[in-house]
Order: C-alpha cells, then sequence, then structure tokens
C-alpha cells in the first residue's frame, strides 16, 4: 500500500535505474561462460558450476528487461513534461556525488604512502570535516582528537606499521626513527 504523503518517484529516473541494470545483467548473463568453469560436473547437467548463476540471471535479466519494458510503455502513453526532465536530471547528477568522497578516499591512500600515516589521517579527517561544513573549532578539535586516537589505536594498540614514506628521509636520524616508530 502506498501511503499518500511520500513523495513519487520520478518516472525517468526509474526508467534511468531499470535501463542500467537491465544491461547490467544482460551483460553478466552473457558473461557467464567465461566467469564460470566449464566442463562434466560429476553429479549431472543441475551441478554444472554455470547452473545456478546462470537460472539467477536469466531470472534478473528478464525481470529487469520487463521493468523497462513498462517504463518505456508507461513514457509512451504518457510522455514526460519538462519538469519532470529537470527533475530526472537533478537527480541523476546527484548520483555522482558519491564520487568525490570517493576520490577523496584515493587522494587520502595516496597521501599515505608519501605523506605518512599520521599527517596523512590529520588532513583527511580534517578536510571532511571542512568539506561537509562542520568547521566550528570544537569539530575540528574533535577530528585532531580522533586522528591522534587512530595513531594510537593502529600504532601502539594493534601494532599495525606501515612503509616509511620518502618525505622521512629528509629528517635527522633521531627524529626519523621517532617518525618511523609512532607516525
Amino acid at each position: 500500500m502506498t501511503d499518500p504523503d511520500e513523495p513519487q518517484a520520478n518516472r525517468l529516473e526509474s526508467m534511468a535505474l531499470a535501463l542500467i541494470f537491465a544491461a547490467v545483467s544482460v551483460l553478466l548473463l552473457a558473461l557467464i561462460g567465461v566467469a564460470t568453469r566449464t566442463g562434466q560436473a560429476s553429479g549431472g547437467w543441475w551441478t554444472r558450476p554455470a547452473f545456478a548463476p546462470g537460472v539467477a540471471l536469466v531470472v534478473l535479466t528478464g525481470a529487469n528487461l520487463i521493468t523497462l519494458w513498462r517504463d518505456i510503455a508507461d513514457l509512451r502513453a504518457n510522455p514526460a513534461t519538462a519538469a519532470e526532465w529537470e527533475e530526472a536530471r537533478a537527480k541523476m547528477l546527484a548520483w555522482l556525488r558519491p564520487l568525490e568522497f570517493l576520490a577523496h578516499y584515493a587522494a587520502y591512500i595516496w597521501a599515505i604512502q608519501h605523506l605518512g600515516y599520521f599527517p596523512s589521517t590529520l588532513i583527511f579527517v580534517l578536510g571532511l570535516l571542512w568539506r561537509v561544513g562542520l568547521t566550528a573549532p570544537r569539530w575540528m578539535l574533535a577530528g585532531f582528537g580522533l586522528s591522534v586516537f587512530m595513531i594510537g589505536v593502529f600504532r601502539a594498540g594493534l601494532g599495525v606499521w606501515m612503509p616509511a614514506p620518502d618525505v622521512y628521509d629528509l629528517f635527522p636520524d633521531a627524529i626519523r626513527l621517532a617518525l618511523l616508530r609512532w607516525f
């Protein structure tokens, strides 16, 4: 039963999702021979490696193609308005927003190798706090505390050690040794 207060889904966004799911399921079904081993199974045809995944993918592909066909039929019967097109465009562009945070994480992983674990973690945590709008001093202090806590947990508590970045070679031996040990 549908809640009358719940906003309706955008038909164009639903059709785009149905198209993506149908394309992925057809692709997976087409690649099943590559993804599974061929050869005779000892128990019979139903024990072959591609049988169960093949049945699941046939059902998935069929359901996705039926959904796509129904979405296309609905849009042909009731064409989308300009407002629907604009709303769908805005919603589909919002699908890309998580990629920004994936890029932040990729930069963090790169920075660990080049700057070290502590400075990278500190920059990453404080940068994410800044990005989401938590710029009050108490949040920045909390981020700094979290970074120090994470260093303590991973380095001292769990004994996780990472390779030394090249930047540590720029320091005198005594400082380099301390950096290698704790940061």
